[in-house]
């Protein structure tokens, strides 16, 4: 019964000519005017403008034996904040920084 009032209802809609409007998200805007920076041992981020959040992440590389790989990453900074989110890799975590870069969230 239901089914056939819905089937009714959207006959009725599309032979009329109306037109039913879908409800779209609204647009989320992501950090923008990232850069990324640091040095052998520590990495930086910041991002100047647009909204949401971004953080420092590295991939270090150990430089003794076994040389282990590790993931570390910094608090997350508010985009536009004028902040600068870094991060270390020490002898505990890795050592050297292997590859950098800066993580967005809305």
């Amino acid at each position: 019964m239901l089914r056939k009032s819905i089937a009714v209802v959207l006959t009725a809609i599309a032979s009329s000519g109306m037109s039913v409007a879908l409800a779209a998200a609204p647009a989320s805007a992501a950090p923008t005017g990232c850069t990324t920076g640091g040095g052998m041992t520590y990495a930086t981020a910041s991002c100047s403008g647009g909204t949401g959040y971004y953080q420092a992440w590295a991939q270090c590389q150990g430089t003794v034996w076994p040389y282990y790989w590790t993931f570390v990453q910094s608090d997350w900074k508010r985009a536009g904040s004028g902040q600068t989110a870094w991060v270390m890799c020490t002898a505990w975590n890795g050592g050297v920084v292997y590859t950098r870069g800066v993580a967005r969230r809305n």
